[in-house]
């Protein structure tokens, strides 16, 4: 079968797709015996043979066991294979024996928490290229308390260095103390240092940021510096979600989340993350699980209402008496 050459390096385990792509690029990948540099350019692992800086790949995807790790990243680790200065990397907490698997995108050096590691290329694909249906959510502490002037031109958006720095959500968490403010900030598509370059512009610096959640991934019971495996069930609800949001931009029912409009918003402490709340039939069922404690009939959302009732409504600045049966 014929497939992408970046994406059979990343299945390969050696790189990340977009590093894949700039080694076609810089001339280090030969397709029987003949260098590639065209992006796009496709071949059959099982036919062809496919080496990455002079070793033959080959045997890598015959052997290769798809393995996705969590890990909560410590401070002061390059997400990273390899690193000139050699600082540390994250591949030291990786378990022995364990295939070769790259990071799923990146933590800054000094930035903490949950990344991922894995082998499979179509993973990364999701995860790197998912935009609103997999969003990361950092908690990010900063010296002094930013104004409400401050705030909303991070909620805004803000040009540095002539590239557009956007935020998808921006809530206050709590004060420390009297000279650190902490916030839950969330992104939908992350640059480089992207959220320590925002709060240096408005002049409030970065004290300690962590990412606390991956999509649908949080994980609190995780301790800084620790790895386990993901269970199939959440590798398959990433490319569940895909889908799903592949198919509402198929019949344009696709749903953007926007940042707050207000700064007001920031007065609510941001949403716990959590399960889904039930919808349709399993909202349902709850209710009618919940009768005898509520009091409320589960059936007066989807059927008849047992009792008449009144109500004033008010459209276009004029008052309506409705009845309600």
């Amino acid at each position: 079968m014929l497939e992408r050459l970046q994406k059979i390096i990343a299945n390969a385990g050696l790189a990340s797709r977009r590093k894949a792509e700039e080694l076609i690029q810089e001339g280090l990948v030969t397709v029987n015996g003949q260098v590639v540099t065209e992006l796009g350019t496709k071949a059959d692992p099982t036919q062809d043979h496919i080496k990455v800086n002079g070793k033959l790949i080959n045997p890598l995807l015959e052997n290769s066991a798809k393995v996705y790790l969590l890990l909560n990243k410590p401070k002061g680790y390059l997400s990273s294979l390899s690193d000139p200065q050699n600082r540390p990397l994250v591949t030291e907490f990786i378990p022995t024996g364990m295939p070769r698997v790259y990071p799923v995108g990146r933590l800054d050096f000094n930035t903490e928490g949950l990344l991922i590691l894995t082998n499979d290329g179509d993973l990364t694909n999701v995860i790197t290229k998912a935009g609103s249906h997999c969003p990361k959510v950092y908690h990010v502490k900063v010296k002094g308390s930013p104004s409400q002037e401050q705030l909303g031109r991070i909620l805004r958006g803000m040009m540095i260095e002539g590239e557009l720095y956007k935020i998808a959500k921006l809530g206050k968490l709590e004060i420390t103390d009297a000279a650190n403010t902490w916030f839950e900030l969330t992104l939908h598509e992350g640059k480089n240092n992207q959220i320590r370059k925002m709060f240096d512009e408005i002049g409030h610096s970065v004290v300690k940021l962590r990412r606390v959640a991956i999509g649908h991934l949080t994980d609190e019971k995780l301790p800084i510096g620790m790895v386990r495996e993901l269970t199939q069930k959440e590798v398959e609800r990433f490319f569940q979600k895909a889908r799903k949001t592949a198919r509402q931009k198929a019949t344009g029912k696709a749903l953007v989340e926007t940042a707050p409009t207000t700064v007001e918003d920031l007065t609510t402490r941001p949403q716990k993350l959590g399960k889904p709340k039930p919808q349709g039939t399993a909202k349902f069922k709850q209710k009618k699980r919940l009768t005898h404690t509520i009091g409320k009939d589960p059936a007066s959302k989807y059927g008849k209402r047992s009792t008449a009732k009144k109500r004033s409504i008010k459209r276009d600045g004029v008052k309506a008496q409705n009845s309600e049966i």
